[in-house]
């Protein structure tokens, strides 16, 4: 029988086992055999002094390129801190990080023996240093409640009275894996005029829920034991007036502090039943800023008009830029629908898309100050909400058009125009063939209007209308005998991406711009004037009268004086 290699590499490796166990006194009872899972194991025992440690070696389906594994042979058993949980395989000094194929497994054996030297017998600790740095994701995965407690937060909370109890409202949010977590923090600090904020906290949105702070008078340290103990421990600090109140909560938070160190406790009570359940406090890493700009955008005032799939993605790459300021502005309702490229998701199905994204920006930076508001600019309300979107702009730094909506364009091209407004708008072709991005700062480019009838020029030049399948949902309909084809998520992602660049680049001196040139047509098929994914026409605008300073609209100069003026020229 022919073997193939990797046979022929299991048989070197039983018969250098063999050869060791018949050779090394600290080996007993060995045997090879097939585990449940079709994979050949190696079980043995080490001898170390007067004890005994059942073990299996594991060859896992891809070795030789991965190496083979040691667990105990009780599946209950913890041996070493260096052990993935009990009856966990042990990290050994031959691991997936640094195996090679010249290495044996009588390797990966001698390297069990010598961890379970260096661990004492009836303990778990050794002084064998791990080959992986205690990182704190690693220390938080066998914690399943977290507090999580920023600088600031500690700070608020530790300025408060010793011997005094302060209201919290905290966000608990739960997630489900392999395990249950729960994780808690600070929201807010106190109530009405002397509510404070944590800049560092989770912001106001979210699952909020009651809480209260006690500074514990004298406690100079957190007791030292089980946490079992320590829970009902540190329950009892609390003044009897206190436990009382708490007692009338079937579920509240309540935190502790000594002013150097806080512990959050979970107090429940069923009928004359408490539990309490206490969470691991931790710091999170002190935040870094990541952006190039820093903190350029932080004061800057963005309108977006749309917040469907174009728009809830440019919202959410300006938050995350940075962009402090924001005004939403959509009339319509999410639908499941539209969860295929939308920033939003199920839970916000049902609601209105700029309140729900609104609540999606805040998650995402809940110091930022968002606005929403379901105003329509394309129904027979629009002219009563001219006005309203005159001071909406006005106090913006930059407008943005996701619609794809000929009559909102214009009359947010108006707008921006009459109050010296920057104007940044982004179309998704039908099918996700491409895109356009296209601004128009004062000063520097046409206005609006006359910009796009420079891009419909060029357009025109070349022969073609822009596919622009709004009405069909982005999609454009192939030949008979094919389905509809349309943009997909990642399609609007590319576009969204771009015109939250070319966003930030008006609000950017020049010399800061990434995006030379004012519009572009980015493709991402074929098809339209695209030859290739990527191909892109910049285009830059030809000579324009400017903006009119100081232009002002019919109502500003006064309606009353038209009258006048035309009553005058009647009666002559």
């Amino acid at each position: 029988m022919d073997l193939t290699l990797g046979e022929e590499r299991l048989i070197r490796e039983c018969e250098g086992l063999h050869y060791l166990s018949t050779n090394s006194e600290w080996l007993r009872d060995t045997q090879f055999r097939q585990n449940s899972d079709g994979l050949l194991t190696w079980s043995f025992t080490v001898v170390i002094e007067d004890r005994e440690i059942p073990l299996k070696l594991v060859f896992p389906a891809l070795f030789p390129d991965l190496p083979p594994f040691v667990i105990p042979t009780d599946d209950t058993v913890r041996l070493s801190q260096h052990q993935y949980g009990a009856g966990g395989e042990l990290c050994l000094q031959y691991r997936p990080d640094n195996w090679h194929p010249d290495c044996r497994s009588t390797d990966v054996v001698r390297s069990a023996k010598a961890l379970l030297e260096a661990t004492p017998k009836n303990e778990i600790l050794s002084n064998v240093a791990s080959a992986h740095p205690s990182d704190l994701p690693t220390l938080l995965s066998g914690c399943s409640r977290r507090f999580m407690l920023p600088l600031e937060s500690a700070r608020l909370l530790r300025l408060r009275l010793a011997g005094q109890a302060t209201d919290l409202r905290m966000s608990l949010e739960r997630r489900i894996g392999a395990v249950e977590v729960l994780v808690a923090r600070v929201a807010t600090i106190g109530r009405d005029t002397q509510t404070h904020i944590p800049d560092d906290g989770p912001g106001v949105v979210g699952n909020l829920v009651s809480g209260v702070l006690y500074r514990l008078p004298g406690i100079r340290e957190i007791p030292d034991i089980e946490p079992e103990q320590l829970g009902e421990r540190l329950y009892q600090y609390l003044p009897p007036r206190l436990r009382r109140w708490i007692a009338q909560k079937s579920d509240i938070l309540v935190v502790l502090s000594n002013g150097k160190q806080e512990i959050l406790l979970r107090v429940l009570h069923q009928g004359s039943e408490r539990r309490i359940d206490l969470f691991d406090t931790f710091e999170p890493p002190k935040a870094k800023e990541r952006r190039i700009q820093g903190q350029t955008f932080r004061k800057s005032s963005v309108c977006i008009i749309g917040a469907g799939s174009l728009g809830s993605k440019v919202a959410a790459s300006l938050v995350r830029e940075g962009v402090g300021q924001f005004m939403l502005l959509d009339n319509d309702v999410l639908w499941s629908d539209n969860l295929v490229r939308n920033e939003l998701d199920e839970l916000d199905v049902g609601h209105h898309k700029a309140a729900s994204l609104q609540h999606r920006l805040l998650r995402i930076m809940p110091m930022a100050h968002v606005g929403a508001l379901g105003m329509s600019l394309t129904s027979q309300s629009t002219i009563q909400n001219i006005a309203k979107l005159g001071e909406i702009i006005s106090s913006c730094d930059l407008v943005i058009d996701t619609t794809a909506d000929s009559g909102v364009f214009r009359m947010a091209a108006a707008i921006c125009t009459q109050k010296s407004k920057p104007l940044v708008w982004g179309r998704v072709y039908a099918g996700g063939i491409g895109g356009l991005i296209a601004r128009s700062i004062p000063s520097e480019d046409p206005p609006p209007m006359a910009a796009a009838s420079q891009l419909q020029a060029w357009c025109d030049e070349k022969g073609e209308t822009p596919p622009e399948g709004r009405a069909q949902n982005y999609g454009v309909q192939g030949d008979d005998e094919e389905e509809p084809l349309f943009a997909s998520d990642g399609d609007v992602g590319v576009i969204a991406s771009r015109l939250a660049r070319h966003a930030l680049d008006a609000l950017s001196t020049a010399e800061m711009r990434i995006h030379p040139e004012p519009a572009y047509y980015i493709g991402l098929r074929k098809g339209w004037i695209f030859n290739h994914p990527f191909d892109t026409y910049p285009v830059i605008y030809g000579p324009h009268d400017g903006w009119v300073n100081g232009r002002s609209s019919c109502v500003d100069q006064g309606v009353d004086r038209v009258v006048a003026h035309l009553v005058t020229k009647h009666d002559a």
